[in-house]
């Protein structure tokens, strides 16, 4: 993975040239998104002109890191760098560290920036920003790096955050900077509603391992970014939230009547194995599946 990353994005070969060890990564979405988790120590790393944008995210010390051109700067978790196409800087790490990087392609964010703000897409430039701090960007940043990227369930919740990071760099963090994100009122409409969720119930009746946030609002026909935010304000929670209780709720159901094998189950309703229902069923207090048709079955008796 290291060497398609490395010739799609300039400061990830930087970084990997200053044997920085990059511990995962995982594209999000269908923009060209990535995400990587570094480790870093007791090196010099250079960046120049990568060609494409980065938010850079400290998770983990970095109180030994210095830039030579801010001097005055200085690294500890939470804090952020917003690094541009054009950037240049020198930096000078001493100690341990891990950082989140989320690489944006210039497309992307014109893109996001036309789509949901229908600003020009021009503006949608990164300020260059290091070593400063934004308490809503670090704490999407933690969200994301808290995330086991290799579950099932992790493509929907990472593009839900990845649209809450780029939504806050283009009102806050960009050329041109916008007004506040309005406040929402009135979420989906009604048509949209029954669209969304009979296309939710059918794809779920399928399987529904494969439920992404694009298709959702194109079926609601708005951006993924405002189609969030609309089902949130109808629903109260996250398209993904809401997902992950309604493939409960099958599952539950299927484990009530009883006819299918616990893996089937598990595969109808879009889990990847049993382990992965039965993860499911103990957060919401119900135990492993062989335990809640157990518990079914004596309350029948």
């Amino acid at each position: 993975m290291d060497a398609p990353l490395a010739n799609r994005f300039p400061l990830f070969a930087d970084l990997l040239r200053s044997r920085a060890t990059p511990l995962r990564s995982t594209a999000v979405g269908r923009d060209g998104t990535w995400l990587v988790h570094w480790h870093n120590a007791d090196t010099e790393t250079v960046y120049s002109h990568p060609g494409h944008h980065t938010l850079s995210c400290y998770l983990r010390g970095g109180h030994g890191v210095r830039c030579v051109q801010a001097p005055e700067a200085r690294g500890e978790p939470g804090v952020m760098c917003s690094i541009p196409p054009e950037h240049e800087s020198k930096w000078y790490v001493r100690g341990s560290l891990e950082l989140l990087h989320v690489y944006l392609p210039r497309l992307s964010l014109e893109q996001a920036a036309e789509r949901w703000f229908d600003l020009d897409p021009r503006a949608a430039e990164l300020v260059d920003r290091v070593l400063f701090h934004d308490a809503q960007l670090a704490s999407s940043c933690a969200r994301l790096a808290a995330e086991d990227w290799t579950h099932p369930d992790a493509p929907l919740r990472l593009q839900h955050l990845v649209l809450e990071v780029q939504a806050r760099l283009l009102t806050q963090h960009a050329e041109r900077r916008r007004a506040p994100l309005p406040t929402l009122r009135g979420g989906l409409s009604p048509a949209a509603r029954r669209r969304v969720l009979e296309w939710i119930e059918t794809a779920l009746s399928e399987g529904g391992a494969s439920l992404d946030l694009a298709d959702l609002a194109q079926i609601a026909c708005l951006s993924e970014f405002h189609f969030a935010r609309m089902f949130k304000a109808s629903f109260g929670m996250s398209p993904h939230v809401w997902i992950m209780q309604r493939r409960l709720h099958r599952a539950r159901a299927l484990l009530h009547e009883g006819r299918l094998s616990f893996e089937a189950v598990a595969h109808r309703c879009g889990y990847a194995h049993l382990q992965h229902l039965n993860a499911a069923l103990r957060r919401a207090g119900f135990g492993s599946a062989s335990r809640y048709r157990a518990s079914v079955g004596a309350r029948r008796a």
